[in-house]
């Protein structure tokens, strides 16, 4: 499944309004309401932002999720497709393989 970085920027005033929508979403993860095969990995916060991982089928699913759950996150967030080198996965020694032998 594809893993993505959503890089989340939110003005200081905006703060309040972003912290109630991610007490939303990480209730509705421990309720298991996120859409088929969407995982947070994990979350970094920092000043006015936020670095999150995500395991999902594709970024419009990210997208719409944001959308519709945080809109004021949703408006400062930059979904990018990544992929893990360490630990190393299966996945990524496997395209590193395949490299090699292209």
């Amino acid at each position: 499944m594809p893993l993505f970085m959503a890089i989340h920027k939110w003005k200081p005033e905006e703060l309040p309004a972003v912290l109630k929508e991610a007490i939303m979403l990480f209730t509705g993860i421990g309720e298991g309401k996120l859409p088929k095969g969407v995982e947070l990995c994990n979350t970094y916060m920092r000043d006015n932002g936020a670095f999150c991982v995500w395991v999902a089928p594709d970024r419009a699913v990210l997208e719409q999720l944001f959308k519709k759950h945080a809109p004021v996150m949703e408006k400062g967030t930059e979904i990018v497709p990544v992929m893990q080198s360490y630990p190393p996965t299966m996945e990524y020694v496997l395209s590193l393989w395949q490299t090699m032998l292209a």
